[in-house]
């Protein structure tokens, strides 16, 4: 608040030292700084303004009856109630205490194994404050627009209603649900930086302990005794495994099979085979864990192949890991499954059957975790044996890594679903597949008709059109091939493609013959290659353009005006084409004109090669492409020449342009050699008859004359 101003006798001023007191803002007065004039960053100065709000807030019930007295009343022990809670939580500054990392001069193997299960215990804690935070969040944008909508009903009712007081009153609660839940949000991102700080601890401390493994002092009787109590293991869990896939069958052999016994049967058989891989993988564990003593400690067997341990691991580690996936939904799935009303037999059933749905994400649980530490240990064997080795002893063990690393960074990226299609996900990696399969259905299709070409090309018997038209078939028969097994990989299913095909062909011929011969002559178009995207067209229709774009229903032809014309693409497969760049970037130009009768040929022919050098984008002295001369008839006026020039790409796209040049450079080059150009000419011969005729016309108008008179 601003202190009071004491005017001094010479007109200056001082701030004087008293302190206005606080005054709470009324209820039906809030202002828009009201709630950071309560100080809610002192919480007992905050409860004790809080507490001076409450006592003005009360007063103004006195106006109040009836309905809206109750809900006043009811709002306001909910204000009280928050008030609580808040400046509870203010005073709460809890702290996230850590057991101090201890360092050592050296570690054992299985140190770090601890290491690196405190570190996932770790990451397991974060993923609630996480989930927590965006809770939070997302409540935090609704309790705002909350606050916000009350803010504009509070300014719109009248300053003396009972309604601006309930709705101040409701401002208020909602201000605090919000402070509530902005201290809730607050400190559950504390709790997740100081997670991720013990986090990043605790990877420094397993690269510190890493880099000091020493084997030590080896109980080679725990370890294999170890070894063979996984072996037991998993030769007790095989047995169990055989015994509930027989009591599986007989329930779904009887004839009123049960389904709550066949959920718990399958329920227990997913537990029991989720049991034997993790039998499997601590196996895998443990001697790996045996390896690695063996090798420092100088007992390795020298035949130990570290290349193929590591192969044999990753395939078990691989093939685990797409059966956990399958195992967490389906016990998922029978955790949520309904629970019968009546039969307490079958309520039994689902109630083990949820009890062994819940062991089984506990052994997924340590599934996850046993693989985690297999595939470090395997990397740190390798690591070390790769260092102890010489360099070309290593190099399959170093590629062996690499391609390992490679693939578990690629694995993650290429298994993420897209999308499904049906109940088939489509991944980046089944999308990658596809397109490999068609690009190899392509790169054969090219090596045979390759071999075609050149089968042709050498032997006299083949040059006939069955090598070509046996090289299109096959070519339309690898890709179709290739792009039927490439979509099946992505989960298409065509085994009922013929009964499709039956049904839209009803519908095409009754309504899309059309478009289906407008889309299959696209298809043609594009797939057969004689009409391509910039090549020079011309139509029987007189349409002459540029191929702009080849879509699936019409083609876009750009002619030389810049006007885009479309034309539908059955045209282009039923009626002739003038495909003026299909093969060859040239074309040849045939300009006619005439001269008159008793010009020098020579000189003429002088003329219109110099007229054609003049010419941008004439071909001259191309070898096989020169331009000629030819005297092609005798006119009635003038003797009928045609010259013969090849022009460029540019040109051929411009044909009216470069005739225009030519006739323009061919009428300078005749005058300057003195040749005339004739124009039509007709030459009246008058008979001798002529004159008596005209004397005979005039005596019959004499005689006429005479006769009206």
């Amino acid at each position: 608040m601003p202190a009071s101003a004491q005017v001094l006798p010479t007109g200056q001023t001082k701030e004087s030292t008293e302190v206005q007191p606080w005054q709470p803002p009324e209820i039906t007065n809030l202002p828009l700084t009201w709630w950071s004039s309560l100080d809610p960053a002192s919480p007992d100065e905050f409860k004790k303004r809080m507490a001076q709000f409450a006592e003005v807030t009360q007063q103004k019930f006195q106006g109040l009856d009836g309905a809206d007295l109750v809900e006043a009343q009811n709002l306001f022990t909910r204000i009280q109630e928050q008030v609580g809670l808040l400046v509870l939580a203010l005073r709460s500054q809890e702290s996230f205490p850590f057991a101090p990392i201890q360092t050592k001069d050296a570690y054992t193997l299985d140190e770090l194994l601890d290491l690196r299960q405190q570190w996932r215990d770790l990451e397991a804690r974060q993923e609630v404050p996480t989930l927590r935070i965006e809770e939070l969040k997302s409540q935090s944008a609704l309790l705002g627009q909350r606050r916000d909508n009350l803010l504009s009903q509070y300014n719109a009712a009248d300053v003396n209603s009972p309604a601006r007081i309930l709705l101040g009153l409701q401002r208020v609660s909602a201000r605090l649900d919000y402070a509530l839940n902005d201290q809730g949000l607050k400190y559950q991102e504390d709790s997740l930086k100081e997670l991720q700080k013990q986090d990043q601890l605790l990877k420094d401390q397993q690269e510190f302990a890493r880099a000091r493994l020493n084997g030590g002092e080896t109980d080679w009787q725990a370890i294999e005794g170890e070894v063979a109590a996984a072996r037991a293991d998993a030769d007790s869990s095989a047995s169990r495994l055989s015994s509930l896939q027989h009591q599986l069958l007989e329930v779904l052999s009887a004839e009123n099979p049960k389904p709550s016994l066949e959920l718990l049967r399958k329920q227990q058989l997913i537990r029991e085979s989720a049991s034997q891989s993790l039998t499997q993988i601590r196996d895998s564990l443990n001697t790996a864990r045996a390896n690695w003593y063996r090798f420092h400690s100088g007992t390795m067997d020298p035949g130990f192949d570290i290349g193929a341990s590591i192969k044999a691991s990753r395939k078990l580690l691989e093939t685990t890991g797409q059966q956990v996936q399958i195992w967490t939904a389906a016990s998922q799935t029978t955790l949520i499954s309904a629970q019968p009303e009546t039969d307490l037999n079958a309520r039994k059933n689902v109630e083990l059957a949820h009890i062994a749905a819940q062991e089984t994400l506990a052994i997924i649980k340590d599934i996850q975790s046993d693989s985690d530490d297999l595939s470090l240990v395997q990397n740190i064997l390798a690591s070390d044996m790769v260092h102890s080795e010489d360099v070309f002893s290593s190099l399959g063990t170093r590629m062996t890594l690499i391609s390992g690393r490679v693939w578990k960074s690629m694995q993650g990226v290429l298994d993420f679903d897209l999308f499904h299609i049906g109940d088939a996900p489509v991944t980046p990696g089944s999308i990658a597949t596809m397109l490999l399969i068609m690009l190899f259905g392509y790169l054969l299709s090219w090596v045979i008709r390759h071999l075609l070409d050149r089968l042709k090309n050498r032997r006299n018997y083949a040059k006939s059109s069955a090598i070509y038209t046996l090289g299109r078939i096959l070519h339309y028969i690898i890709i179709i091939t290739a792009v039927f097994a490439a979509l099946g990989t992505i989960g298409l299913d065509f085994s009922n493609f013929a009964l499709i095909a039956g049904a839209l062909s009803v519908g095409i011929g009754f309504g899309l013959q059309s478009i289906v011969n407008n889309f299959v002559s696209g298809l043609i178009l594009l797939f057969e290659g004689s009409l391509r995207v910039g090549d020079f067209i011309e139509l029987d229709s007189g349409l002459r353009g540029t191929v702009k774009e080849i879509n699936t229903r019409a083609t876009v032809i750009n002619t030389n005006d810049s006007v885009d014309v479309v034309v539908p693409n059955s045209e282009f497969v039923s009626t002739r084409l003038t495909n003026w760049t299909l093969r060859e970037p040239v074309g040849r130009l045939r300009i006619s004109f005439g001269v008159a009768y008793g010009s020098d040929k020579d000189e003429v022919k002088a003329a219109a090669f110099d007229a054609a050098a003049e010419v941008e984008n004439v071909l001259l002295h191309t070898p096989g492409r020169e331009a000629q001369i030819r005297l092609v008839g005798f006119g009635d006026n003038s003797l009928n020449f045609e010259l013969l020039v090849w022009v460029s790409k540019a040109s051929v796209r411009r044909p009216g342009r470069t005739r225009a040049q030519i006739f323009w450079a061919l009428e300078t080059k005749l005058r300057e050699r003195g040749i005339n150009i004739p124009f039509p000419q007709r030459d009246l011969h008058l008979r001798t008859g002529f004159d008596k005729l005209a004397r005979d016309e005039d005596t019959q108008l004499v005689h006429e004359e005479d006769t009206q008179r």
